[in-house]
């Protein structure tokens, strides 16, 4: 790793320069960060116990999440859902899949004017999310 590690971030030890005990492919959570020796201990994914070792940082590498990686360990139908979507954030339909999905509607011009000609839009959203 060629910059200091930040607490919470995901890394997989990608070398063992030093002999120490951790597995090449081995994922931590940083839990702690020594800037004086450059090393850093971490949980290891899947537990809740930090490891008593320190690892060197340049044994370490940060994980990278991208769409590929979450592609290939997603179920397809949740990767199709997602698919459908615009950004990772904050997710919303495509434009393409919204109008869709609006034309499969019927009569949905007839309701969309009657919704609108009832008033106050904000006041019915509000409604719907507290129930």
């Amino acid at each position: 790793m060629h910059r200091t590690p930040k607490q919470g971030e995901c890394v997989v030890v990608a070398r063992n320069s030093v002999g120490h005990s951790f597995t090449v492919g081995e994922r931590l959570v940083v839990n702690q960060v020594d800037a004086n020796d450059d090393t850093l201990r971490g949980t290891p994914l899947g537990t809740t116990t930090m490891s008593p070792s320190w690892l060197p940082w340049r044994d370490a590498e940060p994980v990278r999440f991208g769409w590929e990686y979450a592609r290939e360990r997603l179920p397809a139908e949740t990767v199709t859902m997602l698919e459908a979507c615009e950004g990772v954030e904050h997710l919303a339909l495509n434009s393409l899949v919204k109008a869709a999905i609006v034309d499969s509607l019927p009569d949905w011009k007839n309701r969309l004017l009657r919704v609108l000609a009832a008033g106050d839009c904000e006041t019915k959203d509000a409604e719907a999310a507290a129930r």
